[in-house]
């Protein structure tokens, strides 16, 4: 490869690396009705399909959990430009099925 152009940014420098998760890994039923802040999401490929790591802390510690919930995922990718935010689980009951489902507040 011969090119004069030289580099003035490393690959690192434009995608934040996000690999090391910090703290306790959570459950999303353990931060149900618990105040906590997100600092931190990711979206990941994994062999279910998209998900996300989402680093927070709980109580000024850090922990992390892992999302593909439905009612969860769309709202914490449509934040993602706008962390650091103060979040909890909400279980909810679905209007027609009645069934219970996990959601983000």
């Amino acid at each position: 490869m011969t090119n004069s152009t030289t580099p003035k940014r490393r690959v690192s420098d434009v995608v934040p690396a996000f690999n090391q998760l910090e703290g306790d890994k959570m459950d999303v039923r353990d931060l149900e009705g618990v105040e906590f802040v997100i600092t931190a999401i990711q979206e990941r490929s994994g062999q279910n399909g998209e998900y996300l790591a989402v680093q927070i802390e709980v109580g000024g510690k850090p922990a992390f959990f892992f999302t593909a919930h439905q009612a969860i995922y769309p709202k914490l990718v449509a934040c993602m430009g706008e962390l650091p935010l103060l979040a909890a689980i909400i279980k909810s009951t679905g209007a027609t099925s009645g069934r219970a489902y996990f959601d983000i507040g």
